[in-house]
Formats: C-alpha cells, sequence, structure tokens
C-alpha cells in the first residue's frame, strides 16, 4: 500500500502540474498572439487613416474650379474654346556612328557614309 501511495503521488503531481501549465501557458501564448495581431491592425488602422485624410484632401481640392482647370490643361492637355494648344516635341537623337573597321566598313559603304 505504501509502495503504491509512493508512485501513484509523484504521477498525481506531475499530473497537477502539467495540468496547471496547460491552463496557464495556453492562454498566455494566445494573448501573445492576439496582441501581436492587434498592433499589426492598428498600424494598418492608422495607414488607412492617413489614406483617407488623403482622400478627404483630394476630394476638397477637386471642388474647387480651379483645380478642375488645372487638371485638365496639365494632364488631359485640354484647352477653352478659342485656345491653340501646342505639343513640344523631344529634340532628334543623333545619328548613330559606326566606326569604319572590319566587318563593319561594308555598312558604312551600303549606308552611303
Amino acid at each position: 500500500m505504501i509502495a503504491l501511495r509512493r508512485s501513484v503521488v509523484p504521477l498525481v503531481i506531475a499530473l497537477v502540474i502539467l495540468a496547471v501549465l496547460f491552463y496557464a501557458l495556453f492562454p498566455t501564448r494566445t494573448f501573445m498572439e492576439q496582441s501581436s495581431a492587434l498592433s499589426e491592425v492598428r498600424a494598418e488602422l492608422d495607414a488607412l487613416y492617413q489614406e483617407n485624410d488623403a482622400l478627404r484632401d483630394r476630394i476638397y481640392l477637386l471642388s474647387e474650379p480651379e483645380e478642375i482647370e488645372r487638371l485638365a490643361r496639365s494632364e488631359y492637355n485640354l484647352v477653352y474654346p478659342g485656345e491653340e494648344a501646342f505639343a513640344l516635341l523631344p529634340p532628334a537623337p543623333k545619328p548613330v556612328e559606326i566606326p569604319d573597321l572590319w566587318p563593319l566598313n561594308a555598312l558604312v559603304t551600303s549606308l552611303g557614309g
């Protein structure tokens, strides 16, 4: 009987310790995971608030006729009736210079250079 007690008591104590660890450790891990997820969601929410503020500013600007005219002229090349729109072309590229070395000398000759 005493030998049975000596083998059962440590087993019961070990099971109690495991149960306590099980109930204490898993909620702690869950809490830490939720805390990390909450931090990420708060950062995302802050970014969304900043984007909303920028969009509100853009809405306010687009309610002004001057801003609409500026955008129409700069981005869409629109003009009022009677005005003329001009487009400046980029400068022509420099001609390609081919060295007069073999085998390129035949190419230079065929191009008239």
